[in-house]
């Protein structure tokens, strides 16, 4: 395989990474003439924290994205994106939603959520930190288990639908 990235390209990587531990693969988004700011970085770090964040304090409270959702006034779908993809943009009222539920300051959630700029430095940092020690390293429990199998077996079934077009 020969890979044609412009030098230039290479250059700009580098500098985005900056002091950077670990930089390994060209991401499958990137193209050669699309930049990322430093800033979108540093965004996706805190949106991560923040998705883990939201998880992991519903999970702390027996609750699933249905009744967190309840209880914040917010699409389920809203709280699944949230958790699950750190390229969402939430809505600020869901933030400021879901602050008042956490009972924490909206204005530091709406920093980690990357939709006010940062005026807590440390923050970044924290919320770095934060996500990598709170990634599961645990088994599955009894209910995961069964949601997991449950769906494993759903996405093994072949079914023949007239609206479902493979492309």
């Amino acid at each position: 395989m020969n890979i044609d990235y412009p030098k230039e390209w290479f250059a700009n990587s580098a500098r985005i990474e900056g002091d950077s531990e670990i930089g390994a693969g060209i991401p499958p988004t990137h193209r050669p003439t699309q930049t990322t700011s430093p800033a979108a970085i540093k965004q996706l770090d805190t949106r991560i924290a923040f998705g883990q964040f939201v998880e992991l304090w519903r999970r702390n409270k027996g609750w699933n994205a249905e009744e967190l959702a309840k209880a914040a006034d917010v699409d389920t779908e809203d709280i699944l994106e949230i958790e699950h993809d750190p390229h969402c943009e939430p809505e600020a009222y869901a933030v400021h939603a879901l602050a008042q539920v956490f009972d924490v300051k909206p204005s530091k959630l709406m920093e980690l959520a990357g939709l006010a700029e940062s005026r807590t430095p440390v923050l970044r940092e924290e919320a770095i930190r934060f996500a990598a020690r709170s990634e599961s390293i645990e088994s599955l429990t009894h209910h995961e288990r069964e949601a997991f199998e449950a769906f494993a077996t759903t996405l093994s079934e072949e079914h023949s639908t007239p609206d479902c077009k493979a492309k």
